[in-house]
């Protein structure tokens, strides 16, 4: 298995006009992001509408990324369901078709305590050899994994990273100094991943890669690799504006495909009951894109 580090692009799963999946586009994707210099692919998160797809969906999404991306990249593929024994069969089966690791929500619908968060994820490690990350994101499921579970859950051999999507940045802190590196930690909130890389993250989550592969690995590059935080800075910033956008509005899914789209590869359509953007709220977002492409161009 491959060690994760990097950016990792969170994919967007396009559908085309009947709100079936589009798998040529998602082929065409998946060569954007490695030609512009991707560290990593995640399907099936929620930039991926995960939560709109089939069973039969999932398993074909995580297949077709498997096979295009042949070894090129590392894929961790989106494996949670709200059932311990469900989230185990969909691990098992990207253990099965040689994906590098899965990226695991709690259970989301009816608000586990903490002890059965601890449960859940020690059943799925202890069924499967496959390298986990957790996925803490509280607004998304409702459910924070407190800092003494995630602790706890490090001790786990399989249980090796967490995306860490709380917005506090003093939680990825504590896991980084807590931790004793038994965890790695990848920023999973596109506003601070700058910041997440100072306190030792080794990896970002990112929606905004969809659309800026070129500059979401290069952050990562600038700061971890080369250590050469003002040209980092520089980058974050031309990202900033974009990526608190994607954070802050309610619409991520529609954001990202419509800035995909408008670079001319393929955001396509979203499942209902997700609404198009207003021309009013595009042109904000056109200003946004423009900038941060603009800088691209400038490098």
């Amino acid at each position: 298995m491959k060690e994760l580090k990097g950016t990792f692009v969170v994919m967007v799963t396009p559908f085309d006009e009947n709100q079936n999946i589009n798998f040529k586009a998602m082929e065409e994707n998946i060569e954007w992001y490695i030609e512009k210099g991707a560290h990593g692919l995640i399907p099936l998160g929620s930039t991926g509408e995960m939560a709109s797809l089939t069973e039969k969906e999932r398993y074909e999404v995580a297949e077709f990324v498997v096979k295009i991306v042949n070894n090129r990249l590392p894929v961790c593929i989106g494996t949670t369901s709200e059932t311990t024994t469900k989230t185990i069969e969909y691990t098992r089966h990207a253990e099965k078709i040689g994906a590098d690791a899965v990226l695991i929500l709690p259970p989301y619908y009816y608000n586990p305590v903490q002890e059965e968060i601890i449960y859940h994820y020690e059943s799925i490690s202890d069924a499967v050899n496959i390298p986990i990350m957790i996925y803490n994101n509280p607004g998304t499921s409702g459910v924070d994994i407190q800092l003494e579970t995630v602790l706890k859950l490090a001790e786990k051999e399989n249980i090796k990273y967490i995306k860490e999507s709380t917005g506090d940045i003093i939680r990825l802190r504590e896991i980084e100094r807590l931790g004793h590196g038994n965890i790695i930690t990848f920023c999973g909130s596109e506003e601070l991943v700058f910041e997440s890389f100072f306190l030792g993250a080794q990896g970002w989550v990112s929606v905004i890669g969809n659309a800026l592969p070129e500059l979401s690995s290069a952050i990562y590059e600038e700061t971890v690799i080369n250590k050469n935080y003002k040209r980092a800075k520089e980058i974050y910033n031309a990202l900033l504006p974009l990526c608190i956008e994607l954070e802050t509005s309610g619409k991520l899914v529609q954001i990202i495909k419509y800035c995909m789209d408008r670079r001319g590869v393929n955001g396509g359509n979203f499942r209902s009951p997700r609404l198009p953007l207003s021309k009013e709220y595009c042109k904000k977002i056109d200003r946004l894109l423009e900038k941060a492409v603009d800088f691209n161009k400038s490098r």
